[in-house]
């Protein structure tokens, strides 16, 4: 929306142009080796799992060496969208009321919690930083890609549901939510058939799978220790639950006979 009368709003260069051209509201100048903040006269409504990034344009970028800083409007801001400006050149660039100085570019974002851990995974990067992967060129190990499986599973088998990471985005149960089977989530209808013997056998797997409890150490700890708890996971009854659905350690034996319950589908030797 408009703020000022004279605000312009964004419009694209091309049909498929990722951003949208950001105006100028007033004449203005950034110094060179300095910085403007520039103001747009309008406000953006984003919606929720997004975020708006303010990118520099190419031809300022190139030709003046201007930058843009910050640039990042969350879905719920609703103020004046302002644009830092800089200049890494040498002479200052003067720009006028209606100049497209930015481009706003609409991307998607996941809203995930941070929580608190004793520890971290062990990974072959560990703590270098800057600069440390230009100091080995070449792989040690190489993978074969293989096309990812998106399983659904339910209670009647009739109504399973096989999906591929071409759907993700698209099919609209994969847009309404990312609870994808793997090998550690099971859906909740099929864990309602489960009986205390299976159960306790996903207790005693978990005792081998060192992720696994890490996550339930975790969880008790901040519940003894009166913290907040993730709003998705739960530690119930030696059992771990992830967005309702039980937490499955990894463990082959515990996969097949998951698996043998859709016997006569997709799913059996998929996981």
């Amino acid at each position: 929306m408009k703020i000022s009368a004279k605000a312009i709003i964004p419009t694209k260069g091309s049909r498929f142009a990722a951003g949208h051209d950001i105006y100028a509201l007033k004449d203005g100048m950034v110094p060179a080796k300095g910085q403007t903040m520039v103001e747009t006269g309008i406000a953006i409504g984003l919606r929720e799992g997004t975020y708006g990034r303010l990118a520099a344009r190419s031809g300022m970028a190139s030709k003046m060496g201007i930058a843009v800083g910050g640039g990042v409007i969350d879905a719920d801001y609703t103020g004046e969208v302002k644009v830092i400006l800089r200049n890494h050149g040498k002479a200052d660039c003067v720009f006028k009321a209606g100049d497209r100085i930015a481009q706003l570019i609409i991307e998607k974002v996941a809203n995930a919690d941070a929580m608190e851990v004793d520890k971290l995974e062990i990974t072959g990067r560990g703590k270098m930083g800057f600069g440390s992967s230009d100091m080995n060129r070449k792989r040690s190990i190489t993978a074969k890609e293989e096309e990812v499986k998106i399983c659904f599973l339910h209670a009647d088998t009739r109504e399973n549901e096989f999906l591929s990471a071409a759907d993700i985005g698209y099919h609209p149960r994969l847009i309404k939510e990312k609870e994808m089977l793997s090998s550690a989530h099971v859906n909740a209808a099929l864990t309602r058939t489960m009986n205390d013997s299976f159960l306790d056998k996903i207790r005693v797997a978990g005792k081998e799978h060192e992720k696994w409890q890490d996550r339930g150490r975790e969880l008790i700890r901040l519940r003894e220790s009166g913290k907040k708890m993730p709003d998705e996971w739960i530690e119930k009854d030696g059992l771990l639950y992830y967005k309702n659905r039980l937490y499955i350690p990894e463990d082959e034996a515990l996969q097949t006979e998951i698996a043998q319950g859709c016997h006569d589908s997709l799913v059996a030797g998929h996981f």
